[in-house]
């Protein structure tokens, strides 16, 4: 499934632009698209956490990690300011909670 992302995620933003965004070389990227790289789990387990393990905060618009998302959207109402209630207010509505 993750490699399927990956292939994605390529295809999005171009094999520069993907292995800029993880750190890696272009032929890296090109050799785990076609199953040549030796061993691809590290790569993916890379991406994993830069692109599948977050989410798009709408409220804050920015990319938080899933479990903060979670974390954040199932916890008791906050109290010690308006702030933190408003954020969590804006998470009971939200289309991403509990995912």
């Amino acid at each position: 499934m993750s490699l399927d992302l990956f292939k994605a995620k390529r295809e999005e933003l171009g094999t520069k632009g993907l292995a800029d965004a993880l750190g890696i070389t272009g032929s890296a990227v090109r050799m785990v698209c076609t199953g040549h790289y030796p061993n691809p789990t590290p790569i993916l387990n890379l991406f994993a956490r830069r692109y599948i393990n977050i989410v798009r905060c709408p409220y804050i618009d920015e990319d938080i990690g899933r479990d903060v998302c979670r974390n954040r959207s199932t916890a008791p109402r906050p109290f010690g300011g308006a702030s933190k209630l408003t954020w969590w207010e804006a998470c009971q509505l939200c289309s991403q909670k509990g995912e």
